[in-house]
């Protein structure tokens, strides 16, 4: 991947924000957000330890409002 003109290399890179809170144990979910006429932008969402339930229902509501999606792809 060519980032600000220098190739970076995807693989390593790919955890590199997301494995500290996983070593943890606290349950993470990304999400993406859709902006109109701009890149997407992936969020996370951290929930405390054993509430991995809360962490969906966040997301289930932010799905239904429209605030978090997915373009589909066909």
């Amino acid at each position: 991947m060519i980032l600000d003109g220098e190739e970076i290399l995807v693989r390593p890179h790919l955890g590199i924000f997301t494995q500290p809170l996983s070593f943890i144990g606290l349950p993470v979910l990304s999400v993406p957000i859709q902006r109109p006429n701009a890149l997407p932008l992936g969020v996370q969402l951290i929930a405390a330890p054993y509430n991995e339930a809360l962490i969906l229902r966040v997301a289930a509501v932010l799905e239904a409002n429209g605030t978090i999606s997915s373009p589909v792809v066909v």
